[in-house]
């Protein structure tokens, strides 16, 4: 009999210790989490109307003037070229992007402009469009209104700074007076 219950004890031991060691294991996993950062700077941060090229900064009535470097009267190309670009959006983001570009009535001054929000001008009222380096121009230039304008691109990618342009048309009647006022171009980018 004792020998019989040695011989069990030492089977359920058997038994036990295989067991036991294949009660538990570990493995991990590194979780990743990449964040969709939106970011932008723009460069220069002023513009003088007709003030790119040195000389007259005053403006005249019904006259389309352009951030261009190459002329302030001086419309972009058929295809816009970089050196006809004003301005460079430096873009960190992350994700491919949407960029809008609205521009605020002028204020202060002896008369300042209101923003037709169409593109078109008249009495008291400016037009205002923006386009882009490899843009289609005049065909492809989007209306820049004072909340709401158009994407100026489709899908700007991650990384990828954007050469710009803008134009605005002046009011067709006469200023009542010679002081500046300013307008403020508002820069947006949205996830794509």
């Amino acid at each position: 009999m004792k020998r019989l219950l040695i011989s069990f004890m030492l089977a359920v031991a058997l038994v036990i210790v295989p067991v036991a060691g294949a009660l538990a294991d570990t493995d991990t996993v590194i979780v990743t989490a990449t964040p969709s950062y939106l970011g932008i700077s723009n460069s220069p941060g002023t513009w003088t109307l007709n003030g790119i090229i040195p000389g007259d900064d005053t403006i005249n009535i019904a006259t389309t003037y352009y951030s261009n470097p190459l002329g302030d009267t001086t419309a972009p190309s058929a295809t816009v070229l970089d050196t006809e670009c004003y301005f460079t959006i430096t873009n960190t983001s992350s994700v491919p992007t949407y960029v809008v570009i609205d521009i605020d009535d002028f204020t202060g001054g002896s008369d300042p402009m209101t923003n037709s929000d169409d593109g078109s001008n008249g009495a008291g009222i400016f037009g205002a469009y923006s386009w882009y380096s490899g843009m289609t121009y005049p065909t492809s230039k989007v209306v820049a209104k004072t909340t709401g304008s158009d994407n100026l691109t489709s899908s700007l990618a991650a990384l990828t700074d954007l050469k710009w342009g803008m134009e605005v048309l002046t009011q067709t009647d006469a200023w009542t007076g010679g002081t500046s006022s300013t307008a403020t171009i508002t820069i947006t980018v949205t996830a794509a």
